[in-house]
């Protein structure tokens, strides 16, 4: 992280009393008196937490990285920060809260995930802490182009896991580290049924503690309590997890938003890559039922996709590329999903494919 010399707690070095005195030429006295004001508001500001470092572009400060592991660290290289904590909450939905003070740490993003570019030397899968209870798991481009994208919530009796990638990897392993000391029934669910987010359930099937959630679109919807076009509120004990269902890339998809990180998950409904759609019709009516579900006192920290198949800049990654360097941030805002509904009404019953900074529409 590069801080700015010329700021301190947020403030430019001319807010400063003493500072701003010498460059005025204030009196001596008045000086004093103001710059021991000053150093006390400093040290009461500290104190408070209120002078936390963040970078001058507003990001989360940069940390050392500590390897890939089961403390959900990267082993690729850099993390995007220290603890900080969202801002004011003002989510009164199911679950939801309305007093900051119980909005929890998070670490941000990691400033490189593996992109295929060291297979060498990377995991096969990198795991990532967001919060102390919010794992992101990228599978390896090494072991399949598709590079998916898993994530993990973890409450006080559940843990939901959404997406198992494409197999052939030891998830299990992986997941089953992060839930150690944890009393939790694991729930093995998706953002919808195809194979490369679906391939490494046979893992978890069978085993102690664990229910895999069906693949089809009437199974899903019975397990999460879906009923019509409405949202339901999956309680991971003390955590809620809303699901909608947004059928258009694929039938069965879903969408989760987390209440406790703010965070939406769109799985291939949204995400930095081509947006493939199956149906048209139900895509064009899922995206805007998407934003009103948000609209709905769901405040948004982070639009979190499954895949990422744009560089920052340039074109898009050739289908099948195992190798994405300068890869696109994986997270997106409200902003994008704002966007890509704009986008899908004004195409209307015609769909063409369009590109955007952060997207691809490609039906």
């Amino acid at each position: 992280m590069t801080v700015d010399s010329s700021v301190s707690c947020g403030r430019p070095w001319n807010r400063w009393p003493l500072a701003r005195a010498v460059h005025e030429n204030e009196s001596m006295t008045s000086l004093v008196t103001r710059s021991l004001l000053s150093v006390g508001l400093a040290i009461g500001l500290a104190g408070a937490g209120a002078c936390s470092p963040s970078a001058s572009d507003g990001s989360i400060p940069e940390a050392t990285p500590k390897g890939n592991g089961g403390d959900g660290t990267s082993g690729s290289g850099g993390t995007s920060g220290g603890p900080t904590a969202p801002g004011p909450a003002t989510d009164a939905g199911p679950g939801g809260t309305t007093d900051a003070s119980t909005a929890p740490v998070t670490y941000g993003f990691p400033a490189k995930w593996i992109d295929g570019t060291a297979c060498g030397t990377d995991p096969t899968i990198q795991t990532w802490k967001y919060s102390e209870d919010t794992f992101i798991l990228r599978q390896s481009l090494c072991t399949t182009f598709e590079g998916p994208f898993l994530y993990l919530f973890v409450g006080a009796t559940k843990a939901l896991l959404v997406d198992t990638g494409t197999g052939g990897v030891d998830l299990r392993g992986e997941v089953m580290k992060l839930l150690a000391g944890k009393a939790v029934q694991l729930v093995v669910a998706h953002s919808h049924s195809h194979g490369d987010h679906v391939g490494g359930d046979n893992a978890f099937k069978g085993q102690a503690a664990t229910t895999v959630v069906g693949l089809q679109a009437t199974g899903v919807k019975q397990f999460f309590g879906i009923t019509g076009d409405g949202p339901a509120a999956f309680d991971l004990g003390g955590r809620i997890v809303d699901v909608l269902a947004i059928p258009g890339h694929q039938a069965a998809h879903v969408a989760y938003y987390d209440h406790e990180t703010k965070l939406l998950l769109t799985g291939d409904t949204l995400y930095p890559g081509r947006l493939y759609i199956d149906d048209w019709d139900a895509y064009r009516t899922s995206v805007p039922r998407l934003v009103a579900f948000v609209d709905a006192q769901r405040p948004v920290s982070f639009v979190l996709g499954g895949h990422i198949e744009m560089p920052k800049t340039g074109a898009d990654f050739a289908y099948g590329a195992t190798q994405h360097p300068n890869e696109h941030a994986l997270q997106l805002g409200d902003a994008e999903l704002r966007e890509l509904s704009a986008a899908v009404k004004a195409m209307g019953a015609t769909p063409k494919r369009e590109v955007h900074a952060s997207f691809i529409i490609s039906p």
